[in-house]
C-alpha cells in the first residue's frame, strides 16, 4: 500500500488552490520563485542533509538522536525576514535564511531527542506586514500558507509512512500549523498519528478549539496526546502591552480569514508542568533555558532553576527579569515581552516533556511492548558523593546499557542502577539504552558532575 493511500490526504479545496494561485512579487516586481519541496534546499531541516536542527546546545551534554528516533517533528520557523520593500520574503533570502537557521537552533533542537526534524522554508509574510491593518495582512498570510501546505502535504505523503509526528511552529509558524491542524490534519488519519502540536507565540482564542478544532483540544497534562499546547511569555509586574499584542491574528476557520484575538479568552498552559492544574511552578522545578541572542553565550549548556511561572489564564509570567547577559532579542520586542524567548527559555523542558509524549502516544495508541526510556535527559551529582540512581523504563527492560559514564560510576546491566563516586567535574554526554526481545530504545543524558 503506498503512502499516500494510506494517509488519504484531503484534496485541497476550491480556497486552496485559489492560495496556491496567489502571486508575490519581489522589489523589482517579478514574482517570487516557488519552493520545490522534492529539492533538499526547500528545507531548512531535512533528515539526512546537515542543518542546525542536528545541533545540541554547547557544552550541555545531549546528543542528536534523530537516526534512532520512532517519531518526526514538522516545525515551522517564525517571521525571520524583515523586508520592508515586499509582503513575502523569497526562501533565498540571505538575512532571512541566516536567521531562519538561528531560529532552527533554538526551537527545533528540543526535539532531536525523540524525532527526526522536517522544516521547510516558506515565502514567509515579512515582519512589516504585521503593522498593516487585518484586511492588508491577508493576502500575504494565506500566500505563505499556501508554501507551508504544500510542504506538509509533500512530508505527509513522501516522507512521514505512518510514523507518530509532532507539528511544531512558532509565532508565524504556530499561526500556520493552527492552520494545519485546521485543514489537514482534524478528521484524517494523520490526527491519528499525530503525538501533539506545540503552538507558542501567538495570541490563540479557545473559541477555536469551541468552534473549530472540536477534536484536538488544548493540551492540559503533561503526558496528554493529539492535543495543542500553547503558550506566550511575558514578564511578571507591570508595562506589558496585552492589548497591543491581542493584535495579532489568528486563523478564523469560520470567518475563512486571519483575525485578531482582541478581547476573547485565550488558550495558555504553564510550559514547566505542563498542567492547568498546576499553573503556578517555583522556579526550582525549571528545568532549564538556552540561551539566546548574546555572542559569549549563545546557545550554551541550559541553565536550570532560572525562572518561576504562573500561567495566568492568558500568558505564561516569569520572574525573575532575564538575566540580559543569556537573553537579548535585538531589540525587536524589548522590556518584558519575551516572545523570542517562548521555546529556547524552556528547551530542556520541552526536551523532556516531548519524550513524555511520545512515550504515552507509543504505549497508548501504538501498544508498544518494547521497552521505552524515562523522559529525564539531564542529571546533576556531586563528585566524590556515593551515587544510587537508576535509569527509569518501563515495558520490563532485560538490559540497560550506558555509554558514556564518567570515571567511578557504573551501570547494572540487569538492574539499570548506576552506583559509584565519580571523581572529575565536568559534563558527560551519556547514551541509555534499555532492551528486551520486542526492542529497543534510546535516550541521551546530560551528566553533570559538580564540585
Amino acid at each position: 500500500m503506498s503512502s499516500a493511500k494510506f494517509l488519504h490526504l484531503p484534496s485541497l479545496t476550491g480556497l486552496a488552490m485559489a492560495l496556491c494561485l496567489l502571486t508575490a512579487h519581489g522589489a523589482d516586481g517579478s514574482p517570487l520563485p516557488a519552493p520545490d519541496y522534492a529539492r533538499p534546499e526547500s528545507w531548512l531541516a531535512l533528515p539526512g542533509q546537515p542543518s542546525a536542527a542536528g545541533f545540541t546546545p554547547k557544552g550541555g551534554g545531549f546528543t542528536d538522536l534523530q537516526a534512532q528516533a520512532r517519531a518526526d517533528v514538522f516545525y515551522i520557523h517564525p517571521t525571520t525576514g524583515m523586508r520592508k520593500d515586499m509582503l513575502n520574503v523569497p526562501v533565498d533570502d540571505p538575512d532571512a535564511a541566516k536567521l531562519g537557521d538561528l531560529m532552527l537552533m533554538a526551537q527545533a533542537t528540543p526535539f532531536n531527542g525523540v524525532a527526526r526534524v522536517y522544516a521547510p522554508r516558506y515565502r514567509q509574510t515579512a515582519l512589516p506586514v504585521y503593522e498593516k491593518s487585518e484586511d492588508e495582512q491577508q493576502a500575504p498570510m494565506n500566500y505563505a500558507y499556501a508554501d507551508v501546505r504544500r510542504a506538509f502535504e509533500h512530508y505527509a505523503v513522501h516522507h512521514n509512512q505512518g510514523r507518530p509526528f509532532f507539528l511544531v511552529g512558532h509565532s508565524q509558524g504556530a499561526n500556520h500549523a493552527q492552520r494545519l491542524l485546521s485543514e489537514l490534519i482534524q478528521g484524517t488519519p494523520l490526527q491519528q498519528r499525530m503525538v501533539a502540536a506545540y503552538l507558542p507565540g501567538i495570541p490563540l482564542p479557545r473559541s477555536v478549539f469551541q468552534e473549530d478544532l472540536h477534536h484536538i483540544p488544548p493540551c492540559t497534562r503533561p503526558a496528554q496526546t493529539g492535543c495543542a499546547a500553547v503558550w506566550g511569555v511575558f514578564g511578571e509586574g507591570k508595562g506589558n502591552n496585552f492589548d497591543e499584542w491581542e493584535l495579532v491574528t489568528h486563523w478564523n476557520a469560520r470567518q475563512q480569514r486571519w483575525v485578531a484575538a482582541a478581547g476573547q479568552p485565550l488558550v495558555n498552559v504553564n510550559p514547566v508542568s505542563w498542567s492547568k492544574k498546576t499553573p503556578r511552578t517555583a522556579a526550582r522545578v525549571h528545568r532549564g533555558a538556552v540561551p539566546f541572542g548574546v555572542e559569549a553565550t549563545h546557545f550554551t549548556q541550559p541553565r536550570g532553576q532560572l525562572v518561576r511561572v504562573l500561567d495566568d489564564g492568558r500568558y505564561a509570567l516569569v520572574a525573575p527579569p532575564l538575566p540580559p547577559e543569556l537573553f537579548n532579542d535585538g531589540g525587536v520586542f524589548g522590556g518584558t515581552n519575551y516572545h523570542v524567548f517562548d521555546i529556547s527559555l524552556f528547551w530542556l523542558d520541552l526536551r523532556e516533556n516531548a519524550r513524555r509524549r511520545l512515550n504515552a502516544f507509543l504505549l497508548q495508541r501504538d501498544k508498544l511492548t518494547a521497552p521505552l526510556l524515562g523522559p529525564t535527559a539531564a542529571v546533576s551529582i556531586r563528585a566524590g558523593q556515593p551515587v544510587h540512581w537508576r535509569v527509569r523504563a518501563v515495558n520490563r527492560p532485560v538490559r540497560f546499557n550506558a555509554l558514556g559514564l564518567p570515571l567511578g560510576l557504573a551501570l547494572d546491566n540487569t538492574t539499570g542502577v548506576v552506583t559509584g563516586v565519580a571523581q572529575s567535574v565536568g559534563v558527560y554526554p551519556v547514551i541509555l539504552n534499555a532492551k528486551n526481545a520486542s526492542g529497543t530504545d534510546t535516550a541521551d543524558l546530560a551528566l553533570t558532575v559538580k564540585e
